[in-house]
């Protein structure tokens, strides 16, 4: 087997080819490890984990805006139907990896609070937990300052496939009717995204059209969610206008 050998404090060094291909393995995964740098204030959700997602510091920036959707819910529950709005967009961070967002708007003629509100899918990719507080700060959106915080967040075991974030309990801390939350934070390790899904619940449950991380490069499905968001935005800025 060929030896590399140099010289090294004076000494010799003397590395099997097998011995520098691992080496070389294990500098490359210190690398990819470095490269995950999660947003600010949000903290680590390994598979099986339940945390306390932690508070965004407000002016925090939030990096290139990639892709924004507004996706309208509605579901029917024993003491009536449920409806609102969930926002979902997709930022690059700094480091080039990707933070993921979303947000519940309850409608004031709702019939119940929403406790509940989960993404898929994360399986692959590391996850960290968190919420910000200045939604309206968000340029190219329509988040807003929700007034709603996350209880606790998790995500599933095995895989991790989803993550999830609870406003209860007690049943007071839920998205009540005509409530919004706080903007939901899932900062990544991927450096691309693909269309998922996001579920709203709570004594029913609607899924709606989302964002996921990916590997390779995004997917034209992708870029057309990136159209309707777009449009979205549009549609969100006339009905804030009527509203004022």
């Amino acid at each position: 087997m060929m030896q590399l050998v140099k010289n090294f404090a004076g000494g010799t060094l003397t590395l099997s080819r097998r011995a520098l291909v691992l080496s070389l393995l294990a500098l490359v995964a210190l690398s990819s490890i470095a490269s995950a740098t999660p947003l600010a204030g949000t903290v680590v959700a390994n598979p099986g984990d339940t945390v306390f997602p932690g508070l965004v510091p407000p002016g925090t920036a939030a990096g290139m805006l990639l892709a924004f959707l507004n996706a309208p819910y509605s579901f029917l529950t024993t003491a009536g139907t449920t409806s609102g709005h969930l926002l979902s967009a997709v930022y690059k961070n700094p480091s080039g990896t990707l933070d993921f967002y979303y947000q519940v708007e309850n409608d004031m003629t709702s019939a119940t609070a929403i406790a509940r509100e989960t993404d898929t899918s994360f399986a692959g990719f590391m996850t960290f937990l968190g919420f910000r507080v200045d939604g309206s700060s968000l340029l190219g959106t329509m988040f807003l300052d929700g007034t709603v915080a996350p209880v606790t967040g998790d995500r599933s075991s095995g895989m991790g496939t989803t993550v999830g974030f609870s406003f209860n309990p007690p049943d007071g801390a839920k998205v009540l009717p005509g409530l919004t939350s706080n903007v939901l934070v899932i900062s990544t390790d991927a450096k691309n995204f693909k269309a998922g899904n996001a579920s709203v619940i709570d004594g029913g449950t609607q899924t709606v059209a989302s964002f996921q991380p990916a590997s390779g490069v995004p997917e034209p499905a992708s870029f057309a969610l990136l159209g309707l968001g777009l449009l979205a935005i549009g549609g969100i800025g006339r009905k804030v206008r009527v509203r004022s």
